[in-house]
């Protein structure tokens, strides 16, 4: 019996960070060439959510003042499905109150040749690699539940007994007290990250009381095609960085020129970027669906983004410090410290200012193990193909863009989830294609890249 289990440090903190305007909460749409078939949708819709205890359960409270997940009563409940356009809006949706119901619910949106999947997980039970590992699950159970011929589903084998440890990050008492001399610059950094107030988007107060936006959430998206992704890898190859690194260069420039277009007159201050950090070591492949996820923070003056290839290098020696010296942990400890003290987790997430101007997420290329057919690189499953999918990060109050990007059928996508609050969207979409077209600008000699 998996559950009860203890609410851990971080779950606790997505669980105070969540409020009814600002909803910890991700999401996944899957756009299918195809009808789904309603019985094999729904079957494949269970079976993905019986491999995933975490998101089965609700909190209620325990011994000492903590909390714990134990299983929900009634279970989680089966797909919406509904009529309408697939290239539409979002289903209505809202908050998820893991109080009294558990964390992912699903709609299924048909206009009769095609279907959208749309999956709403709370961020408290699992990052954005469960959630994959959700949406891999529910392709391939999907298409084992249609005829054919028999074999394996080639669903992989989960572990649920190794969810006490999911906050362990591969460490012992012998590699762990090895890595506490490395978290004295962590430490430097949570300084930095306490003392200094970044600036949102647009100069606004952050409101977190504020109620839900209509249609949320609002989101757009982008992508970059197979040949611009090859140049732009060859780039990041030719300048020793990664893709991801130059991104986030990309995306600094970006959010300075747009504001010196919308706020000319406005005080400089700290632009701040959260990046999420997958903390996933090679033990944990088997682990069912779970946060095992940090993030670390770079901040940069409008002086030191002046220069797009000093900036580059910068974000590269801080990113691969980080990695090397597993300075994702220090915000991990950290939110385990401000747990010990009466209110410190409240305090971390409840203040008012911004913490955070954008959110920049990579998940890398999604669904590459999948041993399903596919067709021009997109995954085949039954009788449906998935054409493509957006991904949305979670906002909070201060922090008006969430950018995830992830790779799929050989393209570069973008999904920006972006706040109607804080920014019009003729205001988004200029960030968002000032973004793409700073990202594309140096490769329309290598791959005929075209302009947003």
């Amino acid at each position: 019996m998996t559950l009860p289990l203890e609410v851990l440090p971080f779950e606790e903190y997505m669980l105070r960070d969540d409020r009814p305007g600002y909803p910890m909460n991700t999401f996944a749409r899957l756009r299918f060439s195809g009808p789904l078939e309603r019985d094999a949708a729904e079957m494949a819709f269970q079976t993905a959510l019986s491999r995933h205890p975490l998101l089965r359960a609700i909190v209620r409270p325990a011994a000492h003042g903590r909390l714990e997940w134990v299983a929900a009563d009634p279970g989680p409940p089966p797909l919406v499905w509904c009529r309408g356009p697939c290239d539409g809006p979002f289903p209505p949706t809202g908050g998820i109150d893991l109080t009294a119901e558990s964390g992912l619910k699903g709609w299924v949106v048909e206009d009769g040749s095609r279907a959208v999947l749309v999956l709403q997980f709370h961020h408290a039970c699992c990052d954005g690699v469960g959630l994959l590992q959700v949406v891999e699950d529910f392709l391939l159970a999907y298409s084992s539940a249609l005829p054919g011929p028999p074999g394996r589903n080639g669903l992989q084998r989960l572990e649920p007994h190794l969810l006490p440890g999911r906050e362990a990050f591969g460490l012992t008492p012998q590699n762990g007290s090895r890595a506490l001399p490395a978290q004295a610059t962590g430490l430097l950094g949570l300084r930095q990250l306490l003392t200094r107030h970044p600036i949102p988007l647009l100069a606004h107060e952050p409101t977190p009381f504020d109620p839900l936006p209509p249609g949320y959430p609002a989101v757009m998206t982008r992508q970059l095609p197979p040949a611009e992704l090859r140049a732009l890898k060859q780039l990041a190859v030719r300048d020793g960085v990664t893709v991801n690194q130059r991104l986030i260069r990309d995306l600094f420039v970006a959010v300075d020129d747009f504001q010196a277009r919308y706020q000319p007159h406005a005080a400089e201050g700290w632009l701040r970027f959260s990046v999420p950090i997958n903390l996933r070591e090679a033990k944990d492949r088997r682990l069912p669906a779970a946060n095992v996820v940090s993030m670390v923070f770079l901040d940069r003056r409008r002086a030191q983004i002046a220069d797009p290839d000093r900036l580059l290098a910068s974000i590269h020696h801080d990113l691969e410090l980080s990695r090397r010296l597993r300075l994702g942990l220090t915000f991990m400890w950290s939110i385990s410290f401000f747990r010990a003290l009466p209110g410190g987790l409240d305090h971390m997430t409840m203040g008012e200012r911004c913490v955070a101007t954008c959110v920049i997420s990579n998940l890398g290329t999604v669904l590459r193990r999948t041993p399903l057919e596919r067709q021009q690189g997109r995954i085949v499953a039954g009788n449906v193909v998935l054409e493509d999918m957006d991904i949305l990060a979670p906002l909070r109050p201060g922090t008006a863009a969430a950018f995830l990007i992830f790779c799929y059928a050989d393209a570069l996508c973008v999904s920006m989830h972006y706040d109607p609050r804080r920014l019009a969207r003729e205001q988004a979409t200029d960030l968002l294609d000032s973004f793409l077209r700073r990202v594309r600008a140096p490769l329309a000699g290598q791959a005929g890249g075209s302009g947003v």
